[in-house]
């Protein structure tokens, strides 16, 4: 009989336990920030190109998940194993593939770190991979199923989603450009209409960088050749270049680097082959870069920014 009654008791404690681990379902919103390490690039620009405005909405439902920013929504479909970005003023469906980002070496550490974040108790875990470090702040009251989450790459959300099975509050991604932070705001743990992950019904095409984006080009009349062709001192080729002589002619080619900020101004120009060129063609193809006429600017959601652009000079000479 009381052998009975326990193995009773563990069945009520094991249900009273999967009863707990019932999947999170609701909508998280979150404030972001920025912190730019780039000379000349603005906290705001980096927000602009990660597509991210001042507030980040995350609506979740059995592995399913809606991000909306101030640009637009994505999409995370399980069973499709992708997201899919629409952005505002674009009649077209973006995606990636979760098996998209090929980060290895992807390195687990779990600091001694806690913090409390919107009245929840959270632990800390730092997912490193070659391209970034991210430091998450999760909710272990707060379930998250791993199964639904293990081919989903992007991020390698598939390693936090393996170590924390829950739902992250805060976290913090650093790279070689700049800082990126989240922190929860608002937590509406309440059931989802599964329509909220329908997808819109436009064409699909996998997504590029250049899908909202437009670099900084040479603005000048008749384009950057026939400005060349107008300024550059082609005779310095003939002076400071040798035919060899099984050949005839002889080329080098310049790599020039600079800056075009938000008005179309060109500045910080260096030569990155330096070592691979004759100085005097370097010292030329500065000149002609540095007192070439305004650039237009590059863009990003139809908003300027600014750029680095790396422009050939070439000199030639022939036999």
């Amino acid at each position: 009989m009381k052998k009975s009654s326990l193995v009773c008791l563990l069945i009520i404690f094991v249900n009273n336990l999967l009863a707990q681990q019932k999947d999170f379902e609701g909508t998280i919103t979150y404030s972001v920030d920025t912190k730019s390490k780039v000379p000349g690039v603005s906290d705001q620009v980096w927000k602009i190109m990660l597509g991210l405005g001042d507030k980040l909405e995350i609506t979740i439902k059995e592995g399913y998940i809606r991000r909306t920013t101030s640009y637009g929504e994505e999409y995370y479909i399980p069973e499709k194993q992708r997201a899919y970005l629409k952005f505002k003023g674009i009649d077209t469906l973006y995606y990636v593939d979760y098996a998209a980002d090929t980060s290895q070496g992807v390195k687990v550490e779990r600091p001694a770190e806690q913090k409390n974040i919107a009245g929840i108790d959270c632990k800390a875990i730092i997912v490193t991979t070659s391209n970034s470090a991210t430091k998450f702040f999760y909710a272990p009251s707060l379930y998250l199923n791993p199964a639904y989450h293990k081919d989903n790459k992007i991020g390698r959300f598939d390693v936090f989603a393996r170590e924390t099975s829950s739902v992250w509050l805060g976290c913090t991604q650093v790279n070689n450009s700049y800082t990126l932070t989240h922190q929860c705001t608002s937590i509406k743990q309440t059931p989802v209409d599964k329509a909220v992950f329908n997808l819109p019904a436009l064409p699909e095409k996998k997504f590029t960088f250049e899908a909202i984006s437009v670099p900084a080009r040479f603005a000048g009349s008749g384009g950057w050749n026939k400005y060349l062709q107008g300024n550059l001192k082609t005779e310095l080729a003939v002076k400071y270049l040798k035919i060899p002589r099984d050949q005839s002619s002889a080329t080098q080619t310049v790599l020039v680097d600079f800056f075009v900020d938000e008005q179309g101004l060109i500045s910080n120009v260096q030569v990155l082959n330096k070592k691979e060129v004759h100085p005097k063609l370097a010292e030329e193809a500065m000149r002609v870069v540095t007192e070439s006429p305004r650039w237009k600017p590059a863009t990003v959601f139809n908003t300027k920014i600014p750029q680095h652009v790396t422009q050939p000079v070439v000199f030639q000479v022939m036999k």
